[in-house]
C-alpha cells in the first residue's frame, strides 16, 4: 500500500440535475487524474459525499468504471457503517470486485466510544470480511466521526488482522497525532489528509495522501508528496477552510474546468452560492493555474 498510494485524489462526486451520480463525469474525472500519474483514486470519501449516497446508488461503481476503461485495482473505495454488518458486507463486495483498497470509516453515531468498543467494531467488520481482507486503510477523521484512531488501536488491529491492515489515513489535522502514528507504524501507509502538514510528514516517513485538493491541483499535491514545501498550499488552505470545504472543492473544480455541473452537492450540504464565496473559489482556481504555468516554464 505504501507503493500503491503516493497521491490519490479523494474524488469529488458529480451529480446530475436530479441528484443522481453523474457516472460519465465521474469516470472522466477519475480517468483524467489517473492520467496525471496517480496509481489509484479514492471514491466516495468525505470529499466525495459518500455518506450521503446510498449503497444501492454506489453499487455500479466497478461496472461503470470498467466500461470507461478503469480497472477495479485503480480504485480505493470508502466504506461506512455505522453497523459492523453493513460495513463488513460492503467491504467484502468491494474486495471481491478487485478494488485497490478499502478506506474504512469507524462507527460514527454513538459519541465518545471506548477504545475497546471501537476495536470490537473494527474486529467485527474484518471478521465478516474473512480471509478476503486486505489493503484496509483505517480512516481517522475524528472531527466528523467523533472517534479517534490512535497508535495503540492501530497496533491491536494489525496484530489481530496482519493480512488486512495496510495503512491509516490521518485527517485529524493534529500534528502530534500524525507524528505518533509515524513513530509507531512507519512501515504502514500513513496518509495525511491535511495538505498543510503533508510535505513535513513525508519527510518524516509518511507515504502520501488521499487528498481533496488533488481534485483540482494534482501537481501541487504531488510536489508535497515528494516532501517539497510550497507556499501556495498555505494560501489555498487559508481560503478553502474559510468556506464549507466540500462545496468549495467542487466550486474550485468548476472554475478550473469551466463546467458548472460540478457545483451540485447533495443534502445536507449546499452549493456555494454567495458571490464572495464563488469569487474566492475562482481566485483559488487562478492560483492553481498560475502555479501549474510556473512549473511548466521551469521544466522547459
Amino acid at each position: 500500500m505504501r507503493k500503491k498510494i503516493g497521491v490519490s485524489a479523494a474524488l469529488t462526486s458529480p451529480f446530475d440535475d436530479r441528484g443522481a451520480i453523474d457516472w460519465p463525469r465521474f469516470a472522466a474525472h477519475a480517468k483524467h487524474l489517473l492520467a496525471q500519474g496517480m496509481r489509484v483514486v479514492t471514491a466516495f470519501g468525505t470529499t466525495g459525499e459518500g455518506i450521503s449516497i446510498s449503497a444501492s446508488a454506489r453499487a455500479p461503481l466497478y461496472e461503470r468504471m470498467a466500461a470507461a476503461g478503469i480497472g477495479a485495482g485503480s480504485l480505493v473505495e470508502c466504506v461506512y457503517g455505522p453497523s459492523s454488518q453493513d460495513a463488513g458486507d460492503h467491504a467484502r463486495r468491494s474486495l471481491d470486485a478487485g478494488c485497490g483498497g478499502i478506506l474504512l470509516t469507524p462507527p460514527f453515531y454513538f459519541k465518545q466510544p471506548t477504545e475497546e468498543g471501537v476495536y470490537r467494531w473494527f474486529s467485527e467488520v474484518l471478521e465478516r470480511v474473512g480471509p478476503a481482507g486486505r489493503d484496509v486503510i483505517l480512516y481517522n477523521i475524528p472531527g466528523l466521526t467523533g472517534v479517534r484512531i490512535g497508535p495503540k488501536l492501530v497496533a491491536r488491529l494489525r496484530s489481530a488482522f496482519p493480512q488486512a491492515i495496510a495503512g491509516v489515513k490521518d485527517s485529524s489535522g493534529d500534528w502530534d497525532q500524525t507524528t505518533a502514528l509515524l513513530a509507531g507504524h512507519r512501515d504502514l501507509a500513513i496518509l495525511v489528509g491535511h495538505e498543510g502538514h503533508l510535505a513535513r510528514a513525508v519527510r518524516q516517513g509518511a507515504s502520501g495522501a488521499i487528498s481533496g485538493v488533488a481534485n483540482f491541483a494534482p501537481a501541487l499535491v504531488a510536489k508535497l508528496v515528494r516532501g517539497e514545501d510550497d507556499p501556495v498550499i498555505d494560501a489555498l488552505l487559508g481560503m478553502l477552510l474559510e468556506l464549507p470545504v466540500v462545496p468549495a472543492v467542487k466550486a474550485v473544480l468548476a472554475a478550473r474546468t469551466g463546467d458548472a455541473a460540478w457545483l451540485r452537492v447533495r443534502a445536507p450540504l449546499e452549493a456555494i452560492g454567495e458571490a464572495s464565496g464563488l469569487e474566492a473559489c475562482r481566485r483559488m482556481a487562478a492560483m492553481v493555474s498560475a502555479e501549474a504555468a510556473d512549473q511548466t516554464t521551469m521544466s522547459t
